[in-house]
């Protein structure tokens, strides 16, 4: 097998966490849900996970710490506001965040629209 036509097989065609695809569309993980933020993974390795958060008008993640693990977050639509540590501000589309590990942070949708965000943590919380 040939790693994208490029003449060579690749190591990693063969590694356990690799049986799922090497591509996806967003669009096709964003879901929203009335009783909460929906959460969904992409694709999870033992070194990262990449996800999607979809949060309807209104909504928020409350304020939380992942313990060892830093977290990014691309806003894809929509406006948040966001608080990382001590400092608060507006995050738009095409604007990036991120979470050092072991920092407090939220976010609420305060925009008109569903806030869509690309995350990802590193190392992959277990």
């Amino acid at each position: 097998m040939h790693a994208g036509g490029l003449g060579f097989e690749s190591p990693l065609l063969h590694h356990p966490y690799f049986s799922m695809q090497f591509h996806t569309t967003l669009t096709q993980h964003i879901q929203l849900r009335d009783d909460r933020f929906y959460k969904g993974t992409l694709f999870e390795s033992e070194h990262m996970l990449v996800g999607i958060d979809c949060l309807a008008i209104g909504q928020s993640q409350a304020a939380h710490m992942h313990a060892g693990h830093d977290k990014m977050y691309y806003i894809q639509q929509g406006i948040g506001s966001f608080v990382v540590g001590s400092e608060s501000f507006v995050a738009h589309v095409g604007d990036v965040v991120w979470a050092p590990a072991d920092t407090l942070h939220a976010v609420t949708n305060t925009g008109n629209e569903p806030l869509i965000m690309l995350i990802t943590m590193a190392p992959q919380p277990r």
